[in-house]
């Protein structure tokens, strides 16, 4: 059933999801071909200021052409992020909480299943979104010729010992982690907010406002927990990371790998937190008045 309940969640987000996609690629795509051509526009007239005089209007067209697509494709991350965002909440909160819910909730599924068939769409539709805003970051600065000195210089870095490969991937998980963590954190809210004020929607960003702070409080806990435990460590202490010695040492490369791997077990201990506190309130709790 949860297949089921999952096939229907994307099916009910993908046609909007779709043509946002389309419309973001596009105006990404002739952002990136416009760039540098503008750039090498105005390269052109900075040598030759009679030139520019002359034909100002015509030189001006690929900078004022550069500029529009600049402005649409910032706004188009924006839009796009923050359709995302709204799309994760609406379908959880008319589709569980609002009148839709009556429905919902007769329907032979446990309430788990509901909040995991929600849970997995959103983190499908959150991973496409930014990989998309990714991929054009990627495609803009390839296009502009940056790209290769990028890559260049996490070359020369791992050559000097840093294990980038490793701290990429711990990147991408911690990424994932908090995703997971920061979506849980919304039902969460949600799930408590009727029952917190008359005005469900009012409840719902109270409630989200406190398990936010109480989240940033843990988080700020298990840094400096790790930050202390690090600087306390005799080897930590005695490593030689001055002007003098290596660039990345064995202890710092430690330190990192120690301070990711906790963050990650601290936002995973949130969102576990939150997945309880939301299968509590959706069992026990459940206000669709």
């Amino acid at each position: 059933m949860l297949r089921t309940l999952f096939k229907h969640e994307m099916r009910a987000t993908a046609k909007t999801f779709m043509w946002f996609y389309i419309a973001f690629i596009v105006i990404a795509v002739v952002n990136a071909i416009i760039n540098p051509m503008a750039m090498g526009s105005f390269n052109y007239t900075a040598e030759s200021g009679q030139e520019m005089m002359a034909s100002a209007p015509a030189h001006f067209m690929p900078g004022a052409v550069q500029g529009i697509f600049m402005v649409l494709y910032s706004l188009s991350i924006g839009v796009i992020a923050i359709l995302t965002l709204v799309i994760v909440i609406l379908r959880f909160f008319r589709n569980l909480l609002g009148d839709e819910g009556y429905l919902m909730m007769t329907l032979p599924v446990t309430r788990e299943q509901h909040i995991l068939s929600k849970l997995f769409a959103a983190m499908v539709w959150t991973i496409c979104t930014t990989v998309l805003i990714f991929l054009s970051f990627l495609m803009m600065l390839g296009s502009a010729g940056v790209l290769g000195d990028i890559t260049k210089a996490l070359q020369e870095f791992a050559a000097q010992g840093a294990p980038v490969d490793r701290w990429i991937i711990q990147i991408i998980v911690l990424m994932l982690i908090g995703c997971v963590s920061n979506i849980l954190m919304l039902y969460a809210a949600m799930g408590v907010g009727p029952n917190l004020l008359k005005n469900r929607v009012g409840g719902s960003i109270l409630a989200f406002i406190i398990i936010y702070i109480v989240s940033q409080f843990i988080m700020l806990g298990v840094v400096f927990g790790t930050v202390t435990s690090i600087i306390g460590n005799p080897i930590m202490a005695a490593a030689n990371i001055g002007p003098n010695g290596p660039i990345v040492s064995s202890s710092v490369i430690s330190a990192i790998d120690t301070l990711t791997i906790s963050v990650m077990i601290g936002s995973a201990a949130i969102g576990v937190g939150c997945w309880f506190l939301t299968r509590f309130m959706l069992k026990r709790k459940l206000n669709l008045a």
